[in-house]
């Protein structure tokens, strides 16, 4: 999936409900996902009030800055034996801030363990994911599947032999990070 269409409404001064724009949003590729299609629809770091005009800055960060944060994407992975390691972590994480700013501060591990201050509400559109926890517990979800993250340590992997993608909604929500150790995030 390299881009899908985003048609956004809201409300014109005059009270009428409008289109506010209709229009392809194409995926990144950020290199520390390893070959990984994101495509950011919409969130904000506010909790919303509408009606609004439906506008969101697009220069934001990838995960939400706070608890009333949220963010809808589509996150697109090949299968395991189709990843890419990068062989220079630092310039990969260099140019993933670039492409998606925060998505290095949850991701920036070579071995794809990361947690964020979240709720995750998650869909599998196609093909299966398996997801790893602490101490070796996995689940492997496919088409049809979904799970709700509750701000755990984890990391992903695509089992199958196709592509797999999943819907994601993230909740900002209050953490307290210290207990992620190495882990722990550090915020703007």
């Amino acid at each position: 999936m390299d881009s899908i269409r985003r048609v956004i409404t809201g409300i014109d001064v005059t009270g009428k409900s409008i289109v506010v724009s209709d229009e392809q949003v194409p995926g990144i590729r950020p290199p520390i996902l390893g070959g990984a299609t994101l495509i950011d629809l919409f969130g904000e770091d506010a909790v919303p009030t509408v009606p609004n005009d439906g506008s969101h800055d697009e220069s934001r960060r990838y995960f939400p800055a706070g608890p009333a944060g949220y963010r809808f994407t589509l996150f697109s992975y090949p299968p395991q034996g189709e990843m890419t390691v990068p062989d220079d972590l630092e310039a990969a994480v260099a140019e993933s801030a670039r492409l998606a700013p925060g998505l290095e501060d949850a991701v920036s591990s070579p071995d794809g363990w990361h947690y964020t201050p979240t709720v995750d509400l998650e869909y599998v559109i196609e093909g299966e994911f398996t997801l790893y926890l602490d101490e070796g517990a996995s689940v492997t979800l496919r088409k049809g599947d979904s799970i709700v993250h509750c701000g755990e340590k984890h990391s992903w992997v695509n089992t199958g032999t196709t592509q797999a993608t999943m819907l994601l909604v993230f909740i900002g929500a209050h953490q307290d990070e210290d207990r992620f150790g190495k882990y722990r995030i550090t915020h703007p």
